[in-house]
């Protein structure tokens, strides 16, 4: 398998703003704020030329999905949970589910 890299460019204004922005999510619980942060950080990384699998896997983004994994408390049994309860109230079902405090 063929391994490609990148360069993540911290003269590049955009990066380095969303990069500063991903390590202080690290210590927020509003899943609301994180998700707009990413979400605007996202958008600005792409208008400066950021796409694809750049983006996907750009250190900002494994960072806010981290976060975002960390802040849900992901497991594949969650996950599959979650897939599963989505696929009922797709359909009309009222479901159950788990709610971890933070």
């Amino acid at each position: 398998m063929n391994q490609t890299t990148s360069i993540a460019d911290s003269n590049n204004p955009a990066v380095k703003s969303a990069a500063q922005d991903a390590n202080a999510v690290q210590d927020a619980v509003n899943l609301i704020a994180i998700v707009g942060c990413f979400h605007r950080h996202l958008m600005a990384l792409r208008q400066s030329g950021l796409n694809g699998d750049d983006l996907n896997n750009h250190p900002v983004s494994l960072a806010f999905i981290s976060k975002l994994n960390s802040l849900c408390r992901m497991t594949t049994e969650r996950e599959m949970a979650a897939f599963s309860a989505i696929d009922k109230l797709s359909e009309g079902e009222s479901v159950e589910y788990e709610v971890i405090a933070l």
